[in-house]
């Protein structure tokens, strides 16, 4: 019994997940508000529903308890029924909120037995603007360096303070919450008590420096520092095809786009003794694997798949092509 109300979990999340996405600022239109609190209505009931299949004193009290905690802030929600739409908006966004941390306990939960939910993505411009410049400081780092040796020390170095916090937030707990304080506008929820993405990109930093090529590690930051977020932002506003693991072939559609752009225009810049047709060649591996990192990255970081991946396609096209970078 438990075990089957367990993976009956995994679709009831799924379904939160849905929600919470739509519910998104990106994403939310005036319009849907009744079918919204339909879909809330029904949530609600499944929930309460497959809470009554689980044992009060069961293995699985972490995930009980995250789906009590659900069901409790669904049944709170109650806004009023002549609140003006602004009104009716922020009501709305604040039941997002407060969701959105349970539900990455949820994933936790679920995580413990081995089923799979996305974690969430929500819209956060700040994030955006800093993935952006993440990116262009990277390139800059490396045109000035000009030296493979060098960009190796500076990666290690990043590499080993990133990884020492990251040990220090789970040795000492308030650690980690000066640490999410100062980082929490730009970290995701799941960031709290996960791997930071920042981690996995100074880890893909060092993966790229060991190619021992300036042009590798120039495309690959600047293909995720523009191609990563105007894919989220196109992806989140426009998105209606779904692919896998959350994203849309709008938002995909866009990050190869932006990283064939991006890379061919970085590569023309900074390498101009690249042929052109050399420089497409390249651009184009780097975008397309880019993109399939991107597109593919479940258990797996995409600021650790998507620089590997676009050094990847870089080498293959480099192989193919018969040039040496």
């Amino acid at each position: 019994m438990v075990q089957a109300a367990t993976a009956d979990s995994r679709q009831l999340a799924l379904d939160l997940h849905a929600l919470l996405r739509d519910l998104d600022p990106a994403r939310w239109r005036d319009d849907l508000v009744e079918t919204a609190r339909l879909r809330l209505q029904q949530l609600r009931q499944q929930l309460v529903a497959l809470l009554e299949r689980f044992d009060s004193d069961g293995p699985v009290a972490a995930l009980q308890a995250a789906l009590q905690e659900i069901v409790r802030l669904l049944e709170d929600f109650q806004p009023a029924e002549d609140l003006g739409l602004p009104d009716l908006r922020h009501e709305w966004d604040e039941l997002r909120r407060r969701l959105m941390p349970v539900y990455e306990q949820l994933v936790g939960a679920l995580k413990v037995e081995d089923i799979h939910v996305p974690s969430l993505r929500p819209t956060n411009y700040r994030r955006n603007v800093l993935h952006l410049s993440s990116g262009l400081v990277a390139l800059a780092v490396v045109q000035v360096l000009d030296d493979t040796s060098w960009i190796l020390l500076a990666a290690s170095a990043f590499f080993l303070y990133a990884w020492s916090m990251e040990a220090g937030r789970r040795l000492w707990p308030g650690l980690n919450d000066r640490l999410m304080s100062f980082y929490g506008p730009v970290a995701h929820p799941h960031e709290w008590h996960r791997v930071n993405s920042a981690t996995w990109y100074c880890t893909a930093m060092l993966g790229l420096a060991f190619t021992d090529s300036l042009a590798i590690c120039s495309v690959a930051v600047v293909v995720l520092g523009f191609a990563d977020p105007m894919a989220a932002i196109v992806g989140r506003r426009h998105g209606r095809v779904p692919l896998v693991n959350g994203r849309s072939l709008e938002g995909s559609a866009t990050f190869l786009l932006v990283a064939l752009t991006t890379g061919y225009a970085t590569l023309a810049v900074f390498y101009p003794e690249l042929a052109r047709s050399h420089g497409f060649g390249l651009a184009l591996g780097a975008a397309s694997f880019a993109t399939l990192a991107e597109l593919f990255s479940r258990r797996i970081d995409d600021n650790l798949s998507v620089p590997l991946g676009s050094g990847a396609g870089m080498i293959l096209a480099a192989t193919c092509m018969g040039i040496a970078l």
